[in-house]
């Protein structure tokens, strides 16, 4: 069993805690000083073990010592469970725009779904023709513990209802993944046999409001067989659970409902997902989207509920107003410059294309947006590895150039890389796609801004009063 992975990068490297999923970054001398003691199966010998171990090690400045006391790695007994990844080429050949390999793979290894929701993102219900077998999804596991990934999220459709998944899942166990799935949580009682002990450590459940809100999204019924999931979850394993609610004006007042069911039922976050214009939201839900006045809203009623819900973390984009400014609540990615899209992470889709977001053009293979397709589809793990395709920056040049593609604007925001990690590409091309079919003439990417930010309503209305109240009465002035 493999408790710990440490992962070389380009500049210093991660430690992954695996029974945590979280990922600690390391400078130049924590990741050398890991690597030592991995090599020396945690002996702490010579002068130049003992200089290291004196320095600071983590990338905030803080020591590594006591981490490695509290893990158990002050003892030679403990590096048995530890895997490293060193690289495997020179460190100018890698990308200087992005981490050695992702750190979270989202694996959609099925459009095949019980559910048809009214806004998923990716239309799912039936199977694609053509999707990965088995000995394919089990190739991906292999590539991925290849580069070090640290978490494969299962995800679709519908992941758990694909005949072989309990075997895959298990074969990522054995590699050391952090395993994590993305469901609809709607089980029958033959699946709550098995799912809650067969090895996945995070579960995330969608839930879009109160029994009557969220039945008219997902389908009736819906919300108590998630009910019945969460307390068959809560009478097994030590399991982390996040619930998923997709936001607009239909639910905006059932949050509160679901936060309660999250803290009832020992969920540690529910993540607050804003409806886009993507999917089957496109011709049923379009019209719920939130606009700049709803989404300034929607974040006062965040916080307002982060005061309530004390004991349960609460994420969303755009959080302008976050008291913690952090532009990641993750504890894998970190958002440092823009989303983890390309970055941090990627999608591995159901006919092997790898790409950086499940919103994108590259995420509908029947779409006749062939221009998004070329922008935003990387590769195929049927004609390149994984490898190749990760590393080689000019594929993910919409996620990783971002002086080009990131919305000119955020550049010099002073939310960007505080509490934002700027306008979602991916919503700037839909914007410029819309653009390009109502107007005449060319544009760029960068010239269009997430339609939800809401920072110019700060700016022209003098609302000051929530960031003067994060910043002691300094308002704005300390964001210009």
């Amino acid at each position: 069993m493999i408790d710990h992975l440490i992962r070389q990068e380009r500049d210093g490297g991660y430690w992954l805690i695996r029974a945590e999923g979280r990922a600690i970054e390391l400078n130049d001398a924590g990741y050398r000083l890991m690597a030592c003691l991995h090599e020396t199966q945690g002996l702490l010998e010579g002068p130049e073990l003992r200089r290291l171990a004196g320095a600071d090690m983590l990338h905030n400045g803080s020591g590594i010592l006591s981490q490695l006391r509290t893990y158990g790695l002050d003892r030679p007994s403990g590096w048995a469970a530890v895997r490293h990844v060193p690289c495997d080429v020179p460190s100018e050949t890698l990308p200087a725009n992005a981490v050695v390999a992702p750190k979270r793979i989202y694996f959609e290894i099925t459009r095949s779904c019980n559910l048809s929701c009214r806004s998923c993102f990716n239309n799912s219900r039936h199977a694609l023709p053509g999707e990965l077998t088995h000995q394919e999804l089990l190739d991906v596991n292999r590539q991925a513990y290849e580069l070090g990934v640290f978490e494969i999220r299962y995800t679709g459709g519908e992941c758990t209802i694909v005949p072989g998944f309990p075997d895959v899942v298990a074969d990522a166990r054995r590699r050391g993944f952090y395993v994590s799935i993305g469901t609809n949580g709607v089980y029958t009682d033959e699946q709550l046999e098995w799912l809650p002990h067969c090895g996945i450590d995070w579960f995330i459940i969608s839930l879009d409001g109160d029994r009557d809100t969220n039945d008219a999204v997902r389908g009736a019924g819906t919300y108590d067989r998630v009910l019945n999931t969460l307390k068959a979850l809560g009478n097994g394993p030590s399991t982390r659970i996040r619930l998923n609610m997709v936001v607009a004006r239909h639910n905006l007042g059932s949050i509160e409902a679901v936060a309660r069911v999250a803290a009832d039922n020992h969920a540690s976050s529910l993540n607050l997902i804003p409806l886009r214009p993507y999917g089957r939201s496109v011709h049923q839900m379009t019209w719920d989207m939130f606009n700049q006045e709803d989404f300034y809203e929607f974040i006062r009623e965040v916080n307002r509920l982060r005061k309530m819900f004390r004991g349960v973390t609460f994420s969303t984009t755009i959080d302008l107003l976050d008291p913690e400014a952090t532009t990641s609540h993750d504890l894998i990615v970190q958002k440092k410059t823009t989303c983890a899209a390309g970055v941090e992470a990627c999608v591995v889709g159901p006919l092997g294309h790898v790409y950086g977001c499940s919103y994108s053009p590259a995420s509908f293979p029947d779409s006749t947006d062939l221009e998004g397709k070329a922008v935003f589809i990387a590769g195929n793990l049927r004609d390149d590895d994984l490898r190749t395709i990760w590393r080689d920056s000019r594929r993910w040049s919409v996620f990783r150039d971002l002086s080009h593609y990131k919305n000119a604007k955020c550049h010099p925001c002073g939310h960007y890389q505080v509490r934002c990690s700027g306008s979602c590409q991916i919503m700037s091309w839909y914007e410029l796609k819309h653009q390009r079919s109502v107007a005449v003439g060319e544009a760029d990417i960068k010239e269009f801004l997430d339609p939800y930010c809401f920072r110019d309503l700060l700016d022209e209305r003098g609302r000051t009063a929530d960031l003067s109240a994060l910043l002691g009465g300094a308002g704005m002035d300390g964001f210009r």
